[in-house]
C-alpha cells in the first residue's frame, strides 16, 4: 500500500485501463471531490491496479449536520479485480476513519457493489441524497452507504444533503 498525496490523472488512467464507463454510467457526469488521503496498491512491477481515498466532511441530515470520513474513488483495475484488492483498502480507510476520530463513514457505490460494502458493516441511506455540483443541487445516481465507527453513532432519519461535491 502507497500512500498518494493526490490521485493524478496518470494514477486514475493507470488503474481504469481504458474502461470507458468506470463507475457503470451512474456518476461519471458528477464533479467529485478530491479525497485529502489517498492510496494505491501497486503490483511488483510498480503498476498501479488500485485507488481509494478519504476526507473528512459535513453531511445534513434532515435539521442535523453530521461529520463524516467520505471514502471514495475506490477502484480496482479490471484484470486485478477478485484478488481482495478492495477489501485491504477499504478496510484501511475504515481504520484511518476511526484513528482521525470519525463517528460515521459514508460512501456511494454501483448497485453491484452494495453487497461488498455490507460486508464491512456499511447499510445503505434510504432516499435520495443530494450533492452540490457547478449548476446546483442533484441527486447522486448510486446508492449511499454509511457505517457507524462508534458505538454512539447514528444515522437520523430524513433528507441527505452534502454541502459540497460528493466523494
Amino acid at each position: 500500500m502507497v500512500q498518494l498525496d493526490t490521485i493524478t490523472d496518470r494514477d486514475w488512467h493507470e488503474v481504469i485501463a481504458g474502461e470507458p464507463q468506470p463507475w457503470g454510467g451512474l456518476g461519471e457526469e458528477l464533479e467529485w471531490r478530491e479525497r485529502t488521503h489517498n492510496f494505491g496498491l501497486r503490483e511488483d512491477s510498480g503498476r498501479l491496479v488500485a485507488l481509494a481515498g478519504l476526507l473528512l466532511t459535513t453531511v445534513r441530515v434532515g435539521e442535523a449536520e453530521l461529520p463524516v470520513a467520505g471514502i471514495g474513488g475506490v477502484m480496482v483495475t479490471r484484470d486485478a479485480r477478485g484478488q481482495g484488492l478492495a477489501r485491504r483498502l477499504i478496510e484501511h480507510l475504515i481504520e484511518l476513519a476511526g484513528e482521525l476520530g470519525a463517528e460515521r463513514a459514508m460512501l456511494f457505490c454501483l448497485p453491484e457493489n452494495v453487497a461488498l460494502y455490507s460486508k464491512f458493516g456499511f447499510e445503505v441511506i434510504q432516499g435520495h441524497v443530494l450533492a452540490r455540483q457547478p449548476g446546483g443541487s442533484v441527486e447522486v445516481p448510486m446508492p449511499a452507504m454509511w457505517k457507524p465507527l462508534t458505538t454512539a453513532a447514528d444515522w437520523p432519519a430524513g433528507r441527505v444533503e452534502l454541502l459540497d461535491e460528493p466523494f
